[in-house]
């Protein structure tokens, strides 16, 4: 044992050169959500290959088809979103991220449609992306507001110090157990329902079911098929609304929420679309 020894640092690092590559890959183990995430990425990853291919090769004198009328599509309306979210600024390059924010989140929330282990039902995943959106607020804030920006944690006393350092993170806490929430409220849902569903089953089909269970010799009675003739159509057409519907609902209230406080921490601007008031010559005398 390393901490039992008289030189323990030494010991450890002797035992991890004994460790081989081998040795890791044998004992090397991957969890569900970990892998649903890193596939949803290999497939955004390619579906952007494809679209940046096809956008290289494409005439500009004839109309896009296919995968990149939709991508072109869907990056029209993402501009003209960000940009009415944002109060008129000119979008920049935050369309680029609320595309693939959008695009990674209603995949996640969707996921659980193919069959593998959903992915926002565990916390760290919508936990890191709200730790994402809160490095993007403050990093706005100090490069549009400077030294000014350290101002607000002492405001309006400096005897509020430690409350506004508390309340800073209230942006990370909030968007991400909401998230959390809402896709774990989802499984609980089908999951009630589903328990439901097979004991009425079982009631309708009991001498099938004890039939089953007598030719078997040792399955359960809520493992035989007698408990599964209920259950399809319900479970199903909630795992569509909770899969795509609220889906939908909980990217389009996460990426506004983003929108909306990265904007605050930018410049005010006024009707006209500019970060200052545009001063205007008065009448002249001879008028």
């Amino acid at each position: 044992m390393p901490l039992l020894s008289g030189n323990p640092l030494q010991d450890m690092i002797e035992s991890f050169k004994k460790i081989t590559w081998q040795d890791y890959w044998t004992n090397f183990r991957m969890s569900g959500t970990l892998l649903s995430s890193l596939l949803v990425m290999v497939i955004i990853m390619i579906l952007a290959t494809i679209v940046g291919i096809q956008a290289k090769r494409q005439d500009p004198m004839k109309p896009s088809r296919g995968l990149l009328a939709f991508a072109e599509m869907g990056v029209d309306k993402l501009q003209n979103w960000t940009r009415a979210m944002m109060g008129g600024r000119e979008p920049g390059n935050w369309p680029a991220y609320f595309l693939c924010l959008a695009v990674y989140l209603f995949m996640a929330f969707t996921w659980s449609l193919t069959g593998l282990p959903s992915i926002i039902d565990t916390l760290i995943f919508p936990l890191s992306l709200s730790v994402v959106m809160f490095i993007l607020i403050h990093a706005t804030a100090v490069r549009y507001q400077k030294w000014k920006y350290f101002h607000r944690y002492i405001e309006p006393i400096p005897i509020f110090l430690p409350i506004n350092l508390i309340t800073m993170w209230t942006p990370i806490i909030s968007t991400a157990l909401r998230m959390f929430g809402n896709a774990l409220s989802g499984s609980v849902v089908i999951g009630l329902l589903n328990w439901a569903l097979k004991n009425v089953s079982i009631s309708i089909f009991s001498e099938w079911a004890s039939s089953y269970m007598a030719a078997t010799g040792g399955a359960r009675l809520l493992d035989t098929p007698a408990a599964i003739w209920l259950s399809p159509l319900p479970i199903g057409v909630l795992n569509l609304y909770f899969g795509l519907f609220s889906g939908f609902i909980q990217t389009l209230v996460f990426a506004s929420l983003n929108a909306c406080w990265i904007t605050a921490e930018m410049p005010e601007t006024n009707a006209m679309g500019t970060e200052r008031q545009v001063t205007r010559p008065g009448p002249s005398k001879a008028q």
